[in-house]
């Protein structure tokens, strides 16, 4: 998907910001989707026996009422575990959403700053300028949007009631 430029990045932009962790199955997914930095729309929970979690991501999103709404997806390698991997152009190609993965310091990667804190990212079937919007308009403070900040308190949350015992 060639690079493209949102021509109106709206305050309210519904983003989904995603976190994974291990667990004895296989990875556990959350997806949260955020109007921009504003409200909490929904959450998404997936589950990949899989170290690449692309398909699983997809697919929870395609099947979810939200897929309509959602323009952007936001991953941050800071919220995967080291062995996950994520494919941010199969992602974008089979999702038909743009997709921006924080902390990526490949070849095509930029940095964006808020602030005093900065961030290395790229973006799938997004501008530089564009991506830069998105992440001004999902981010109250800090380099960290909203969605992906709630995904990974969220996840947090499940893995602590899972160890206790009733």
């Amino acid at each position: 998907m060639a690079p493209q430029r949102l021509h109106q990045i709206k305050r309210e932009i519904r983003v989904l910001g995603v976190a994974a962790r291990q667990d004895s199955g296989g990875f556990t997914i959350i997806g949260v989707v955020y109007r921009g930095n504003l409200w909490l729309d929904g959450v998404l929970r997936a589950h990949s026996e899989e170290a690449d979690i692309t398909d699983a991501l997809a697919e929870m999103l395609v099947d979810s009422p939200h897929s309509g709404q959602v323009r952007v997806i936001i991953i941050s390698r800071e919220n995967l575990p080291g062995e996950v991997r994520v494919s941010p152009e199969k992602l974008s190609t089979k999702t038909g959403k743009t997709v921006i993965l924080l902390g990526d310091t490949g070849e095509t990667s930029y940095i964006w700053s808020n602030g005093d804190e900065n961030a290395t990212f790229s973006a799938a079937g997004l501008s530089r300028w564009s991506a830069e919007g998105v992440l001004r308009a999902s981010t109250r403070e800090g380099v960290t949007p909203e969605a992906l900040r709630v995904a990974a308190l969220t996840l947090r949350a499940i893995q602590r009631a899972r160890c206790i015992r009733y």
